[in-house]
């Protein structure tokens, strides 16, 4: 007794004109803004609690970048302090401790943001995604 299957085919190229137009439109850019809203939040919590805050540049230093697409296809964001926008130099030694004539331990801000915040921002993330292919 022999199956015959047929439509996957038509399957197939939904689901590849679906994702073509996701990441050639506005949704893959907001769904990856949307995310990083949990971490970003975390981060800055994370660099405030510290009773050791000084100054308060590394609070105020931590920002998401802007959606760019990567070299091998797909497209990327960053949540952190940005050394190029000239922010607190000094964010890696606080994250990782440093040796040297005045050694410090470490104070990880970004790491733990991270690890606690992943399942929401991707939850986050499938939640716009999911609006976008139900408009369209």
């Amino acid at each position: 007794m022999a199956i015959e299957l047929r439509g996957f085919d038509d399957r197939k190229d939904d689901l590849i004109n679906m994702a073509a137009a996701l990441d050639q439109g506005p949704g893959v850019n907001r769904a990856l803004q949307a995310g990083a809203v949990p971490i970003d939040n975390q981060m800055l919590h994370n660099a405030s609690t510290d009773p050791a805050i000084i100054t308060g540049d590394l609070h105020d230093s931590i920002r998401t970048g802007s959606v760019k697409k990567k070299s091998g296809g797909g497209k990327r964001i960053t949540i952190g302090v940005h050394h190029k926008d000239k922010s607190a130099y000094y964010a890696n030694p606080v994250e990782h401790g440093h040796g040297g004539p005045a050694p410090a331990p470490a104070h990880p801000f970004v790491r733990p943001a991270f690890d606690v915040k992943a399942n929401e921002a991707f939850e986050e993330m499938k939640r716009v995604l999911r609006d976008e292919l139900n408009n369209r």
